[in-house]
């Protein structure tokens, strides 16, 4: 159903009917708790108006003066944080049943709320990953992150402080699934020159919003840092092969297969990594030497109710999968998409364990 060309279209009109629904959700119960009666068609045109700031606020955030992409940032954040109330506005209502709560109190839960929202969003968890194999002679700590999403606010102060979890954590090789921008900008290329205080191999494949903007940035990227691209190539590092491949927005109309070919992996025995920005099911791996797949771009929906939708846009949504002697982990990012804002889902660096089977 997913290769159906109806299916995707339908699945957005029914998030947007979500959103939709979601806002005016927000929209007529935080008017009721602070006394404020409003009439239907005063709810939808303010629901309606939402919307339009959202889709402005977007294409604000492409643009090339910072003012006003910082203007589009905080407008997101705004959007966001509406997000972030839907749980406390049904937990208002459950209560509601019963008690009284008093405005000052869900002023509190609110603030307290969207606090808790911006800490998941903006706070590194490491998320362990223990794979055992036989194709290797030593054991490999192998860092792995994706989706940076750098843009005016996430600028190199936060492409810093992930270089000093990695430091920490002192790996073998530093594998990046895509997403290094947000919107891809020269302005935004020295930010990553931190990656240079590393010593480890550092590999990196692209994702769709490095294909948005000035495309050249990322090349500058590759070009000025110890970054070394993987595109539709596959490299030996240390008895591990990794094989990264470009977004399916820089595909054209290339198949998967024919991408996998291209990029000249070897079936020598190596244990295989395959990094893919975005999750690629493990059945259509089938028939290559592939051990491992590393992808990211889903962010985990990032907040509910996207969590559940995310799962018909992708072959997986977050976390490991398994089909025979094939694993796949889709990371939910190290960055955020627009504003840092994570409901049930949290800012990740997935540390690998790659350890030789006894």
């Amino acid at each position: 159903m997913d290769n159906n060309p109806i299916f995707r279209p339908l699945l957005l009109i029914v998030m947007s009917i979500i959103m939709l629904g979601i806002f005016a959700l927000i929209i007529r119960r935080e008017s009721m708790m602070f006394g404020i009666s409003l009439k239907p068609k005063m709810i939808i045109m303010l629901t309606i108006g939402m919307m339009w700031l959202a889709a402005t606020s977007l294409f604000l955030n492409m643009s090339p003066w910072n003012t006003w992409e910082i203007f589009g940032i905080v407008l997101l954040w705004i959007i966001y944080s509406t997000w972030v109330l839907v749980p406390i506005v049904i937990l208002r209502d459950i209560i509601s049943l019963r008690y009284k709560i008093p405005v000052l109190g869900m002023s509190i839960i609110t603030i307290l709320r969207l606090g808790l929202g911006i800490y998941q969003g903006t706070t590194i968890k490491i998320t362990p990953l223990s794979i055992l194999s036989n194709q290797i002679s030593k054991n490999y700590k192998i860092i792995f992150i994706s989706d940076m999403h750098i843009e005016a606010i996430h600028n190199g102060w936060y492409v810093q402080s992930i270089v000093n979890h990695i430091k920490k954590l002192q790996p073998d090789i530093v594998i990046i699934g895509g997403d290094l921008m947000n919107t891809a900008k020269l302005k935004y290329v020295n930010a990553f020159l931190t990656f240079n205080q590393l010593t480890m191999p550092i590999y990196a494949t692209v994702g769709n919003h490095d294909h948005m903007g000035n495309s050249s940035a990322i090349q500058q990227i590759f070009g000025k840092t110890k970054i070394i691209p993987l595109r539709n190539q596959s490299i030996s590092v240390d008895g591990i092969q990794i094989v990264g491949i470009d977004d399916k927005s820089y595909r054209g109309n290339k198949k998967l297969p024919d991408i996998l070919k291209e990029s000249n992996m070897s079936d020598s025995g190596q244990f295989t990594i395959l990094v893919s920005h975005e999750p690629e099911n493990l059945k259509k791996l089938t028939g290559f030497p592939i051990n491992l797949e590393l992808a990211g771009h889903t962010h985990n929906g990032q907040f509910i109710p996207m969590n559940w939708i995310i799962r018909f846009f992708n072959d997986y949504s977050y976390g490991e999968y398994h089909l025979d002697t094939m694993t796949a982990f889709v990371s939910q990012g190290v960055g955020s998409w627009w504003a840092p804002i994570r409901i049930w889902t949290q800012s990740e660096i997935v540390l690998i364990s790659l350890q030789k089977k006894q």
